[in-house]
């Protein structure tokens, strides 16, 4: 958990918590405001969701499907989902994005 929250919110180096450290203490070095913005994170976990390995296979597709006009966020929603809950991921779908709508048909 420590591995992702520090990917998520970019952290340079991960922050030691005793294993024994009440919740209340937080997160020591986050912001308050990262530290709901993960919490909310968590709150829209599903039970099955996609890894950032297996949304980078498929990211793809999902972007010709909507550069096709296709509900690419109905078609693949676990795709979707992720790329909501995932700002590496929704970084790259961008550029991707950027890239094939400039590149000629």
């Amino acid at each position: 958990m420590k591995n992702w929250i520090n990917r998520v919110f970019k952290r340079d180096r991960p922050h030691k918590i005793p294993n024994n450290a009440p919740m209340s203490m937080g997160m020591p070095g986050i912001p308050p405001s990262r530290t709901e913005a993960m919490l909310k994170m968590i709150e829209k976990t599903q039970e099955v969701e996609l890894s950032c390995d297996e949304v980078h296979r498929l990211l793809g597709e999902f972007a010709e499907m909507a550069l096709r006009g296709e509900d690419a966020a109905s078609l693949l929603p676990l795709v979707h989902h992720h790329l909501d809950m995932c700002p590496d991921c929704r970084e790259e779908y961008d550029a991707l994005m950027q890239i094939l709508q400039a590149s000629p048909d």
